[in-house]
């Protein structure tokens, strides 16, 4: 591929141990999942390694698998779903795994080497987990002796901390998970409370419990523009999170295009003077959302360039006519800084109408990746 990422690992590092300072003395657990946020799994637990993280969390076994073969030895918290049939392979791994469903709760009830459990409760996300009134339903077999030394954990996840200013519903959850959490702890057992992530490690302190899970803003983006203002709203101290992703790609083809000519795919843009495009080897297939199509723009030589024309599958446009000098092999940045001009992930995610996550965890695996 004729475009690459390049990985800050001061930034990446520098961003954790803000994490670790903030959370303490909850511990910040990086989250690897989904190749790191596209970042690049391999990378990124090269680039974190020397600082010794207790913790990783993936969301697939094959992800924990492949830390595993990395030479990883401290704790993988598994975040996803777990088939029966994998729980297994999840002790196996010597993995910590969510518990939160009933198939997967059975399987592990069932198996007697079992990996260590976090029993998930649904608060009011309505997507994993176990109701709290379907709790009393397993207490008896979650108090024998062969299934309490086992279960370690007892964890939530929030549905509404970064897109509001009032915590209302987040707080609600919260009250819901420490009576559930108090209820164990009242039968005698001594189980890590967790449900921060980013968003409400960031602004909710009162939900830094034994772990925070940190995801998007362990690569230096905020979870989102309402929840850095909440942060800077509620807290009385400023962090600086660091972009730790720049991607790059250069220009294939400089054609010219005369007045009243169609550019790309359907026609969806004339030229209304002579211009000159630049035909970049990058499209959708390499992550680049088809949605900022004649709507976002590069940067070449620090300035911006527009795309024109429609993405296509492998390939885009941008106009460069009010640019001095372009040539083949010019270096281009589709997410970074050039100059005084900085594209970041979210901006792009502005011209697709989606959000920052989306944009950089559809990047294509492929994409040649540089540690710096």
């Amino acid at each position: 591929m004729r475009c690459r990422i390049i990985l800050d690992s001061e930034a990446l590092r520098h961003n954790y141990l803000t994490f670790k300072q903030l959370s303490a003395p909850s511990v910040a657990i990086p989250v690897v999942k989904s190749n790191a946020y596209g970042h690049g799994l391999k990378e990124v637990y090269t680039a974190l390694s020397i600082l010794n993280p207790p913790w990783f969390g993936v969301n697939y076994l094959t992800e924990a698998k492949e830390l595993r073969a990395l030479g990883y030895t401290g704790r993988i918290l598994v975040v996803g779903p777990v088939s029966a049939e994998g729980v297994s392979l999840a002790a196996e791994l010597d993995l910590d795994i969510f518990l939160v469903e009933s198939h997967m709760l059975k399987a592990w009830f069932e198996l007697k080497a079992k990996p260590r459990g976090h029993l998930k409760i649904d608060t009011g996300m309505s997507r994993q987990g176990f109701l709290p009134e379907e709790i009393p339903t397993y207490f008896a077999q979650f108090k024998a002796p062969e299934n309490k030394d086992r279960l370690v954990g007892i964890c939530s996840h929030f549905s509404n901390v970064e897109d509001v200013l009032a915590q209302s519903y987040a707080l609600q959850q919260l009250a819901t998970f420490e009576r559930v959490s108090t209820m164990f702890s009242d039968a005698g057992f001594k189980l890590m409370p967790h449900i921060a992530a980013s968003s409400s490690a960031l602004i909710m302190p009162n939900a830094r419990f034994a772990l925070s899970r940190i995801g998007i803003s362990l690569y230096g983006m905020w979870p989102s523009r309402t929840n850095q203002l909440s942060f800077l709203q509620s807290q009385g101290e400023r962090i600086e999170l660091k972009p730790v992703m720049k991607w790059k790609t250069e220009i294939a083809i400089v054609k010219k295009v005369h007045a009243g000519q169609f550019i790309g795919y359907g026609c969806t843009y004339k030229a209304l003077r002579d211009m000159r495009i630049a035909v970049l080897p990058v499209g959708y297939y390499e992550g680049y959302p088809r949605l900022a199509s004649n709507r976002g723009h590069v940067l070449i030589n620090g300035e911006q360039c527009p795309i024109v024309g429609r993405i296509c599958m492998n390939m885009m446009m941008v106009d460069t006519t009010h640019l001095d000098t372009v040539d083949v092999g010019t270096p281009v940045t589709l997410i970074g800084r050039d100059g005084d001009e900085v594209i970041e992930a979210s901006t792009i995610g502005d011209w697709a109408e989606t959000i920052h996550y989306e944009i950089v965890t559809q990047l294509n695996s492929a994409i040649p990746k540089v540690l710096s």
